[in-house]
């Protein structure tokens, strides 16, 4: 997780938004058309925002499943089924998420209200696992309700990683094979684009950077 700025509402939300509220509101229908709140132009803008990542694991969505998802369920406040800020982009692993009555979205880690420094000081990584830094209860709880430590994301960062030390194997042999020279700018470069927002499991990355002294 990353923190995320919110762009601005996308038009097609300015034009239809109330009108779509007001007609669910007055229906008797369960959840609102998905073809209406996750609007290729709302989807876009979503994508857009969090460098086609999840915005809760930042998995890459690029050619796999991807769910525009409700931060406080439809369940639990119909009126916001149609408001900008309550639209998030998310994997089909995390929009299965608990529901707030079992882990409220109230007492967790929130990717567009939470800073990185925030998010920081709440999550960690031991390899491809997940784990609430110094047994935070805002990081577990996190964990929990979007199943941050299910064994899809393991492997999903378990191979993001392997592409690292590979990398990072290459580096180190051709130290050793020019005399032990230092790393260049351009490899130290390589290793840190991994933790760039827009790849995927950034956060991850920069925990692994950090404790290596390479960022």
């Amino acid at each position: 997780m990353r923190h995320i700025d919110r762009l601005e509402t996308p038009e097609i939300l300015l034009r239809n938004g109330a009108i779509w509220a007001k007609r669910f509101l007055e229906s008797e229908r369960v959840r609102p058309f998905s073809s209406q709140y996750a609007h290729t132009e709302i989807l876009e803008l979503l994508k857009s925002m969090s460098s086609h990542k999840c915005f809760y694991c930042e998995r890459l969505l690029k050619g796999v499943p991807k769910e525009v998802d409700h931060y406080i369920e439809v369940a639990e406040h119909r009126h916001l089924s149609f408001l900008w800020q309550n639209l998030y982009l998310s994997c089909d692993n995390c929009n299965n998420k608990l529901n707030n009555r079992t882990i409220s979205a109230a007492i967790v880690l929130d990717p567009c209200f939470h800073s990185d420094e925030e998010i920081e000081e709440n999550l960690i990584f031991e390899n491809e696992l997940i784990r609430p830094k110094n047994n935070s209860k805002i990081g577990g709880l996190t964990i929990q309700k979007y199943k941050l430590d299910s064994d899809h994301l393991d492997y999903l960062r378990s191979r993001e990683l392997t592409k690292f030390h590979d990398i990072l194997i290459d580096i180190q042999k051709k130290q050793i094979a020019e005399g032990g020279r230092q790393m260049s700018s351009e490899e130290l470069e390589k290793l840190q684009s991994f933790a760039n927002r827009a790849r995927p499991f950034s956060l991850m990355f920069k925990r692994l950077l950090q404790k290596h002294s390479l960022f």
